[in-house]
């Protein structure tokens, strides 16, 4: 009850504590207009306009629903790390990423299109901030869809992946610390990062020697995801997108 009181009151909060106070930098605003120099709008398909906001940890699959989904309804795919990127880029700190992928969904909605921000909306004051900054876009559909796996199957993505074949990515340009092979640097700072927030989307319950447990989502969601299967996670995709066609 106390969860859905806060979703429901807390865009309001954001709004005014936050929205009205909200100015981006020169190189914020130089960051932005990169990013959208690079953007293409895609023509959506669904009747009516729809904001697709993911919930999923480092390695769930955020990226491949994404893409999947946004095949499928039409959408054009907003990503925090490219955003980051950009920030980076600038010399820039990456505290407005949220306002700016904001401002890039809202100059996409005004075109007519869908969107699909692919970030993770664990947090209650991220998805607080997007409802109220969609309350000035009439007939937008905003909704939270789910990813996760196995997490043995994200730590295999995880360490598997080819990040030296990215050079521009946002990993693959991390200032932390490793005296390492520089070619598996990104691997081990994206791991490092998923298992720093792993208690934020799994609880540890300590039975059979202690195991991690998905936690229910944070907020009402479309549909939970579970991509450890390829073909079955793509069947429940589709099941998502016959919701959103109608």
């Amino acid at each position: 009850m106390f969860s859905q009181l806060k979703e429901a009151l807390l865009p309001s909060i954001i709004g005014i504590m936050l929205h009205k106070r909200e100015k981006l930098t020169r190189k914020e605003m130089a960051a932005m207009q990169d990013y959208n120099a690079r953007l293409k709008v895609i023509n959506r398909k669904t009747k009516d306009q729809v904001v697709i906001a993911l919930v999923g940890l480092i390695g769930s699959g955020k990226s491949s629903v994404s893409e999947e989904l946004s095949r499928h309804i039409g959408a054009t795919i907003i990503e925090g790390d490219e955003i980051r990127v950009e920030l980076r880029r600038q010399n820039e700190s990456y505290e407005k990423t949220r306002a700016l992928a904001e401002q890039v969904a809202d100059r996409v909605l005004r075109q007519g299109g869908n969107v699909i921000l692919d970030s993770d909306f664990i947090d209650a004051k991220k998805r607080a901030s997007l409802r109220e900054k969609l309350k000035k876009i009439p007939g937008v559909k905003l909704h939270f869809l789910c990813a996760y796996c196995d997490l043995d199957v994200q730590v295999g993505r995880i360490i598997s992946a080819k990040y030296d074949q990215d050079p521009i990515g946002f990993f693959s340009g991390a200032r932390s610390l490793w005296s390492g092979d520089p070619k598996i640097k990104p691997a081990i700072v994206k791991l490092r990062e998923m298992m720093r927030r792993i208690p934020l989307h799994y609880r540890w319950v300590n039975k059979a020697g202690g195991k991690w447990e998905i936690k229910n989502p944070p907020c009402k969601v479309l549909a939970d995801i579970d991509t450890t299967n390829e073909k079955e996670w793509k069947m429940e995709v589709g099941e998502v997108v016959k919701k959103l066609l109608g």
